[in-house]
């Protein structure tokens, strides 16, 4: 009896010893199956808060650099056509939503100015007691802009028309984002607009509509233009009001946005009831800034983004 109960626990011992090395053995391959599987989960986890924490980006075309309201085009920087080629001309006597003079019925400007034109204009005629302000130039073709060339320089010569009329392909009249104001009175004769109190009210209440006058007196050696009282650009808000009481034309405006502003550091400014944010980027690809935006190129270095502070 005792030789038996010596075996038997030396028996049972080698038993439990291969039972356990055998079950060490999958619990081992178990634990590694499981971290591999953690690590995988864990893996996935953290893509998956990557690719959410990620922010979104917008990218810039070649095109979009010479579309938009600030696009600048003037004797160094002449418009592109071909980016352009989708801009949606209306005829102004087709679309304002009231009867005023426009000096020729096939006049064309981009529609989405329209109503901004029509309150300015109605604005102005309600202030002079008149309804003498007319439209009397819009959109040019590179060849009409050509004829206006010849004709002026044969009426006038060489030097009036290198002052007042810009070379065909560089007028911002090719954006059907510029028009010249007029005078015709009621029996149809014209008027002198530069010499007409509209003139002045224009100039002061413009940009209230988002327009600004382009080619002012103490700008001619910035612009290249002589003084032109009729010239108006529409550039929208913020920016013609910001213009306005800065006292820049475009070129000088569109410097300061490159010079000073950025994505970290945008121009806030407050325009009638509504706050702006606007930087300039040289950038193809940017941070997609928050809230509704818009973007305009500057037909030269890069983009304008104005959006909205909420």
């Amino acid at each position: 009896m005792k030789y038996q109960w010596k075996m038997l626990p030396l028996t049972l011992l080698l038993m439990s010893g291969l039972l356990a090395g055998c079950g060490a053995g999958k619990t081992g391959e178990a634990e590694a199956s499981g971290k591999e599987t953690a690590n995988a989960e864990a893996s996935d986890e953290e893509d998956t808060v990557s690719a959410a924490a990620a922010p979104a980006t917008i990218t810039f075309s070649e095109e979009q650099l010479h579309k938009g309201n600030l696009i600048l085009v003037s004797k160094d920087y002449a418009y592109d056509f071909d980016a352009n080629s989708d801009m949606d001309l209306v005829r102004i006597v087709d679309a304002q939503s009231f009867s005023y003079p426009v000096e020729k019925e096939e006049y064309q400007l981009s529609a989405k100015l329209i109503p901004q034109l029509d309150a300015m204009i109605r604005d102005c005629n309600e202030a002079m007691g008149t309804d003498y302000t007319s439209v009397s130039s819009a959109y040019r073709s590179k060849e009409y802009q050509q004829g206006v060339w010849d004709e002026y320089e044969e009426l006038y010569g060489e030097n009036y028309v290198k002052s007042y009329v810009a070379v065909p392909g560089f007028s911002e009249h090719h954006t059907g984002l510029a028009l010249d104001l007029g005078i015709i009175y009621s029996d149809g004769s014209p008027g002198t607009f530069s010499e007409s109190e509209n003139a002045e009210w224009m100039a002061k209440n413009s940009y209230r509509y988002g327009f600004v006058r382009r080619y002012a007196e103490d700008k001619v050696e910035i612009t290249g233009i002589s003084n032109e009282a009729w010239h108006f650009r529409y550039v929208g808000q913020p920016h013609a009001a910001y213009m306005y009481e800065k006292n820049l034309c475009l070129e000088e405006y569109l410097e300061y946005l490159r010079e000073h502003t950025s994505p970290e550091n945008p121009l806030v400014y407050t325009a009638g009831p509504q706050t702006y944010s606007v930087f300039f980027t040289p950038e193809k690809e940017i941070v997609e800034p928050e809230g509704n935006y818009t973007v305009s190129g500057d037909n030269a270095r890069g983009y304008v983004v104005t959006g909205v502070v909420q």
